[in-house]
């Protein structure tokens, strides 16, 4: 099969999305007078979007839904929590931002530079035309995969060192079915979406 390779704006196909929560809009303090942890976000939140407080062991303590339109804005008792390391994350489908929190006998110590984001491949497919676009943020190479329905590998590309990834398959030339797009980078393992073909 004859895969047609497209570059793609990027810029273009990431105009059109939502943006998902950004570690600056994040706002993690204490309230000493009613010993309280308190999350809010100066923004309101576009998508569906998971709260989890996760201790240093991996452990969920806290997951919570969010709606498209709703600000966060959640207190949580710091007797529940004992003193240790502990990880905000706040997830959507586009990207996951983790804030690390420490927890100590004289409060909460959360230091904004420390705040990570990982943005999730978006996949895309309209007309036979499929696209994956993707910040890649530590810039090693990328792979991206697509099998069908019983794992048989149908494309298979590999992408050296870059922090942009943007590419088009031409899927007119395969049979109807379902088939499965894999992203595998440094900072998501094994992205797997699912697509359609009729």
């Amino acid at each position: 099969m004859k895969t047609i390779l497209f570059t793609l704006l990027f810029l273009t196909a990431a105009a059109t999305l939502p943006a998902s929560v950004n570690p600056s809009d994040l706002i993690v303090r204490a309230d000493p007078a009613s010993h309280t942890l308190i999350l809010r976000t100066t923004t309101g939140i576009e998508t569906p979007t998971t709260l989890k407080i996760v201790d240093a062991g991996g452990l969920v303590l806290h997951s919570s839904k969010l709606e498209a339109g709703d600000y966060l804005s959640q207190r949580f008792n710091l007797d529940a929590l004992p003193t240790g390391a502990y990880s905000v994350v706040i997830s959507d489908v586009l990207s996951s931002t983790v804030q690390p929190i420490v927890i100590t006998a004289e409060g909460v110590h959360a230091d904004a530079a420390l705040a990570t984001r990982t943005f999730f491949p978006q996949v895309n497919l309209k007309d036979k035309l499929l696209t994956v676009n993707y910040l890649n943020a530590t810039g090693h190479s990328v792979s991206i995969r697509l099998s069908d329905g019983f794992g048989n590998e149908v494309i298979a590309d590999r992408l050296p060192g870059t922090t942009s990834v943007q590419r088009a398959y031409s899927l007119e030339n395969l049979p109807a079915g379902e088939y499965f797009v894999t992203v595998n980078s440094a900072d998501v393992k094994n992205h797997t979406t699912s697509i359609s073909l009729n």
